[in-house]
């Protein structure tokens, strides 16, 4: 019925099994993999390959640090893909971004990024008037997984927990505050903003003031009615804040915008076809670059920036919702391996299901995650749910198979998420009554949505 849909090289998210404490755990892992038809069980020669890339990454990391001088013991962990530098309060160093980054340089030019990163192990000295950090203070937009990933991966960490001040743009954007040095970033928090006497919204409009200075240079036309803001200062996408940037650009309808990558704003017009095609194709590609921000789309609207999608009839639209699934499947991996580390330190048994994109062989295309019997399961706000029971054995088929909101009028657990976690995640334990499988197996309606056909 269904074929897995490979978006951009994902490959799906029901990934290769991690190891678990639970024997229940791998079974709902393995289930999840079997379903993903071309997924094996056993870690395929690819995930190999970049384990060892990752590996040998972070030890040239380390190296170039102890070039630069570092002293402190330095800790490589593997699973987060980061480096702590000193034993009490130690600095962290995500390696993701410089990895990638490291990957798509040119050799004789690799040595940059690493330098780069060295930088890190420090954080900007920042004047202590506010009057000298105020010409610094800048706004930085990046998805919100960046900000909630990170609160996540800082529980409990004082050190860096203070880093976080921000707040939620459009849905699924973030804009938080940074301190501007030369080479690093320096993100700030409630802590540095009580202490300066100042309140977010206060700062905030203090940076965009400072962003706004550095923004005089006209849009880049793509085609009529259609820009490409032209900074690469890794502030373009923050000038979206800027609504008479946005407004430069002549568009048909009201502006639309993506933010594919901190170095990329593309605008166009809600009315116009083939503006839309362009700005799609072109964050397609822009998604798969280092530091890539989200491939969802805002309209401005009444001075608000609101999620975007075509009309269904729109030659544009399969387009934005390839952008839209692969957005939500790298974001939701990303969530699962965090979440899966998380359960394994504290040693609970929690399946934290895998959100996968699938596509039929007409085109039409929807997501589903696998909750299965005899487990706490983490559940991911998917279209579609398969139903599996492991007492039928391991090849046996899903025992039932429905759309979320069939399942949501019949289970109370689906219509809260649980608090705190971004993408939204649903605890579930009890699994539904015989009569209920019996009615999603025997009649699960139409699983595509009827308009896409």
């Amino acid at each position: 019925m269904l074929v897995l849909l490979g978006l951009l090289g994902l490959g799906g998210c029901a990934g290769p099994s991690r190891t678990q404490k639970s024997s229940s755990l791998q079974d709902a892992r393995r289930a999840e993999e079997r379903l993903a038809e071309h997924v094996e069980v056993q870690e395929s020669s690819a995930d190999g390959e970049e384990r060892t890339e990752r590996e040998a990454f972070a030890q040239r990391a380390i190296a170039a640090l102890r070039a630069e001088g570092e002293t402190r013991p330095i800790r490589y962990d593997a699973e987060g893909f980061l480096l702590e530098l000193g034993d009490k309060d130690p600095i962290t160093v995500f390696l993701s971004n410089f990895f990638e980054e490291y990957r798509a340089t040119p050799p004789e030019q690799r040595h940059e990024v690493l330098t780069r990163l060295t930088h890190v192990r420090v954080a900007p000295t920042m004047p202590e008037a506010f009057a000298d950090i105020r010409p610094h203070l800048m706004p930085v937009v990046r998805g919100r997984t960046f900000f909630e990933r990170l609160r996540l991966e800082v529980k409990g960490r004082r050190d860096l927990a203070t880093l976080l001040s921000w707040k939620p743009l459009g849905g699924f954007l973030g804009v938080g505050l940074a301190f501007d040095a030369p080479d690093t970033l320096r993100y700030l928090g409630p802590d540095e903003l009580r202490r300066w006497g100042i309140s977010f919204e206060e700062a905030l409009a203090l940076a965009l003031e400072n962003l706004r200075q550095r923004s005089s240079e006209s849009l880049e036309q793509l085609a009529p009615g259609t820009c490409q803001a032209p900074w690469q200062d890794t502030y373009a996408a923050s000038r979206l804040l800027l609504e008479e940037v946005v407004r430069r650009c002549p568009v048909r309808g009201e502006p639309v915008v993506l933010v594919p990558h901190r170095d990329l704003l593309l605008i166009t017009g809600s009315d116009d076809e083939d503006g839309l095609s362009r700005v799609a194709r072109t964050s397609l590609e822009a998604l798969l670059a280092p530091r890539a921000l989200d491939g969802r789309a805002l309209r401005l609207t009444s001075g608000t920036w609101v999620p975007f999608m075509p009309e269904r009839l729109s030659n544009a639209w399969k387009d934005f919702r390839q952008l839209e699934l692969f957005t939500r499947a790298r974001d939701y991996d990303e969530q699962t391996q965090q979440l899966d580390k998380h359960y394994q330190d504290t040693g609970e048994d929690v399946f934290v299901a895998a959100f996968t994109p699938y596509q039929d062989e007409h085109g039409r295309s929807l997501s589903y995650a696998v909750w299965q019997k005899g487990i706490t399961t983490l559940l991911p706000r998917a279209e579609l749910i398969f139903f599996v029971d492991p007492a039928q054995g391991e090849q046996a088929a899903p025992v039932g198979v429905a759309r979320w909101e069939d399942v949501a009028r019949a289970i109370d657990a689906l219509r809260a998420p649980v608090d705190g976690l971004y993408p939204e995640r649903y605890r579930v334990r009890d699994f539904p009554s015989d009569e209920q499988l019996a009615r999603w197996r025997n009649d699960p309606g139409d699983l595509f949505d009827e308009n896409e056909r």
